[in-house]
């Protein structure tokens, strides 16, 4: 037991103090505050601390809205009022370009906060568990499988999606679903993935489960269409991967249609089991905007959209470009994107399915030449070939859009190392409560 002073924010939210010259980690600590710390793990060069009592509390610091803050994970930062999160990621971000991309000296603006920062996910994966005879629907307490339960009551969860998740709770354990044990690695349901489109309210529920006989699956997609009006689709899908996969690639409907619609910025997007989406509409909207005004579209322009996802930013360019090509590895996801660009009346945006890092190098031998790349990465960031084959063809504008600070930092190092130069950072709250942040970047050749 130590007691220690607390003098940075990590980027995971986690508070950071010096202990004989160490560097220790303690989750729901701010900076400014003195705390009783339990070191729990101690590595080589920092340790981990436990959390046993703020002795001075700093000023930002307030009361958790979620009962369950402390032991869900889910959020890291409950206990910082919304204004100082909004500082605090982008001083994460200024650190992190320095420190690990070398990229220094440029606007980082203010992140572009909510009004309203609660109930704003349309997408959750909940885990299951049985405990006392009853089956519980919630999240895994980080690096364990306790479950914290959930059902209904996450607060950052849309409020459609809560109400569907305490009734999904009373029909798994009507129908004695048995939850997958991981331990054991036994049972049938891996997790529940709830997805809804909020412009028409539809609803997607979709069952992970491993493979094998289902034979009330059917009963229960019936009970739950007739238990709530807004569930358009019902889905079940097989997964074989560890735990970390949320999702296989294997999809069967049980009941309605395979797909739910939503809108973007005046577009309408078909969204399938395993489409990538942006999870907060109103910060998407926002960050759109950004990239678009990065992009700065006159009408003629080529443009390439490298993890191309549903169309989402492809599709929102097309009326500005002159041609707009998508690059993504998800077939599903091109499906969905080949759809919404059909049903939207857009004919100058074309989407081919395979890994970015091949496809993108493929443009270049067939002899085109993209007067614009926007890059929109899962959180491992780009890979190599991705970025030499866009110093290879030598396209003079890049707009990065990413969700994690530190490959961001890594890419846009390589890339100025390549005689890029970074204009500008845009930091979106796409995750308020939570240390994480999206940025969009402004990358010109020469």
């Amino acid at each position: 037991m130590i007691e220690l002073g607390i003098n940075n924010l990590a980027g995971n939210g986690d508070g950071v103090g010096r202990w004989e010259g160490m560097a220790v980690f303690v989750p729901g600590t701010l900076p400014g505050e003195t705390v009783k710390a339990r070191i729990i793990k101690v590595k080589k060069s920092f340790a981990i601390g436990e959390l046993e009592e703020v002795l001075y509390p700093a000023q930002a610091r307030i009361d958790p809205e979620c009962r369950d803050f402390e032991t869900c994970g889910g959020c890291q930062l409950q206990h910082l009022d919304y204004e100082s999160q909004l500082k605090h990621k982008r001083q994460n971000v200024k650190e992190t370009l320095s420190r690990i991309g070398k990229v220094t000296d440029i606007p980082i603006h203010r992140v572009i906060g909510m009004e309203n920062p609660w109930n704003y996910r349309n997408k959750v994966h909940f885990q299951l568990a049985g405990e006392r005879g009853n089956i519980l629907l919630g999240f895994f307490a980080p690096g364990s499988h306790r479950l914290v339960s959930a059902a209904g009551s996450c607060r950052l969860v849309n409020k459609s999606l809560n109400e569907v998740a305490g009734i999904l709770q009373e029909l798994i354990n009507k129908h004695r679903v048995a939850p997958y044990h991981w331990g054991k690695r036994r049972g049938l349901l891996r997790n529940v993935m709830l997805r809804i489109g909020e412009a028409a309210g539809e609803i997607m529920v979709v069952f992970a489960t491993v493979p094998g006989k289902w034979p009330e699956a059917e009963d229960l997609a019936k009970d739950l269409i007739s238990l709530h009006p807004r569930i358009v689709s019902v889905v079940r899908n097989i997964n074989t991967g560890p735990r970390k996969v949320v999702l296989g690639n294997k999809n069967r409907v049980l009941m309605g249609r395979e797909y739910i619609t939503d809108k973007l910025g005046g577009l309408t997007f078909r969204l399938s089991a395993n489409s990538f989406y942006q999870v907060n509409l109103t910060q998407a909207q926002r960050l759109y905007d950004v990239a678009g005004d990065y992009v700065g579209l006159t009408g003629g322009e080529t443009v390439v959209d490298a993890y191309s996802g549903t169309g989402t930013i492809a599709l929102y360019l097309a009326g500005s470009a002159g041609r707009v090509i998508g690059l993504e590895s998800v077939p599903e996801a091109v499906a969905d994107a080949r759809e919404n660009a059909k049903s939207n009346g857009i004919n100058n945006a074309e989407f081919r399915a395979g890994a970015v890092e091949n496809l993108l190098p493929n443009l270049l031998q067939e002899g085109l030449s993209p007067d614009v790349v926007v890059l929109d990465p899962p959180r491992a960031g780009c890979e190599e070939k991705v970025l030499e084959a866009i110093v290879g063809m030598q396209i003079p504008r890049v707009v990065y859009v990413s969700c994690n600070p530190a490959t961001l930092a890594r890419d846009l190092g390589r890339l100025q190392m390549r005689g890029y130069g970074i204009r500008e950072v845009q930091p979106v709250d796409m995750f308020p409560w939570t240390g994480h942040v999206e940025c969009v970047a402004l990358i010109e050749r020469g």
